[in-house]
C-alpha cells in the first residue's frame, strides 16, 4: 500500500493571522516570518554527506533532514540569505549562487569537481513541517577525491577550510572574482592564463612564493599560445610545454594558496 502524498494545510500568520499561501514563509500583511526555506539536493553518486563536512556556516550548510514525513534524510542547502526571500522562486537564483560559489571552491582542490542537483525549493512552517515547494531541476554532479575532501574540511580557525573561503568571499570582492576565473570544472587554457595574470605574472607569483618564475613562464606561455586559436605562430610553444592537466594544476594550486593567504 503507497504512502498518501504530504498536501500542504491552509495556514495563518503567527503574528497578525492573516492568511498565507501555500510554499510561502512572509506574511504580506506583516511581514512577519512564518518559517524558512531549504533547497533540497539529489546526488546519482555519492558526495552529500562530504560535502557535509565542508560547508557549515549560517551562509553556507549542507545538512540532512530529520523527522520530517517524505523529506525524512534528504539532503538539503541552508542560508541565512534565504531569509529574504517572500516565495521559492526568489530562492532559486540565491541558490544558484551559493552553489556556484561552492563549487568552484571544490573545483580547486585538484580532482574535486562536485556540484549538486537542486531537485526544488521546499518550505518549512515554524514546527519544521512541510507547507510546500516549487520544482526546478539544475546543475550536475561529477567525482570526488579523498585527498581533496580531505583538505577541504581541514579546520582552519576551527572551521573547514571550505567554509572559510565561502564567508571570505562574502566579504571580500577580490576572493569572489578569483574564483570567478575558474569558471568552469572542465580544464580550459584561457582559465590557466587569466590566473596567471591575475596573480600578477611569473614575477608576481614568485614573490608570492607560490611557483618559481621559470615554471610560471612555460605555463604562462603554453596558456596563451592555445588561447591563441587563429594567431598560434604569433605565439609560439615553450620548448618543453605542459600538458593542459599539468598546468590547470599549477595555476589552481597557486590560485588556492592566494585565496588562503586572505583567509
Amino acid at each position: 500500500m503507497s504512502t498518501p502524498p504530504v498536501v500542504p494545510q491552509p495556514r495563518n500568520c503567527t503574528v497578525c493571522d492573516g492568511g498565507l499561501p501555500i510554499a510561502r514563509i512572509i506574511c504580506s500583511l506583516c511581514g512577519a516570518s512564518n518559517g524558512r526555506y531549504v533547497a533540497v539536493l539529489e546526488s546519482p553518486v555519492t558526495g552529500l554527506p562530504e560535502s557535509a563536512q565542508c560547508f557549515v556556516s549560517d551562509l553556507c550548510r549542507i545538512t540532512q533532514l530529520d523527522g520530517i514525513p517524505k523529506l525524512e534524510g534528504k539532503w538539503v542547502l541552508e542560508s541565512s540569505q534565504f531569509n529574504v526571500c517572500a516565495t521559492p522562486s526568489e530562492v532559486f537564483p540565491l541558490a544558484n549562487k551559493i552553489l556556484s560559489t561552492a563549487c568552484r571552491i571544490m573545483s580547486l582542490y585538484f580532482g574535486l569537481s562536485y556540484r549538486p542537483i537542486v531537485k526544488f525549493i521546499q518550505c518549512l512552517d515554524t514546527g519544521g513541517q512541510p507547507c510546500g515547494n516549487e520544482v526546478r531541476i539544475s546543475f550536475t554532479l561529477k567525482t570526488t577525491s579523498r585527498d581533496a575532501m580531505e583538505n577541504l574540511t581541514k579546520p582552519i580557525n576551527g572551521r573547514p577550510r571550505a567554509t572559510a573561503i565561502f564567508e571570505a568571499a562574502h566579504k571580500d570582492a577580490k576572493i569572489r572574482y578569483a574564483l570567478d576565473l575558474y569558471q568552469d570544472i572542465e580544464d580550459r587554457w584561457p582559465n590557466v592564463y587569466d590566473i596567471i595574470e591575475f596573480l600578477g605574472g611569473p614575477k608576481g607569483i614568485k614573490n608570492s612564493g607560490f611557483g618559481t618564475e621559470k615554471e610560471t613562464t612555460t605555463v604562462k606561455q603554453t596558456a596563451n599560445h592555445y588561447r591563441h586559436l587563429g594567431s598560434q605562430k604569433q605565439f609560439p610553444l615553450p620548448s618543453k610545454p605542459p600538458s593542459l592537466p599539468q598546468a590547470a594544476y599549477f595555476a589552481k594550486k597557486a590560485l588556492s594558496r592566494w585565496i588562503e593567504s586572505r583567509l
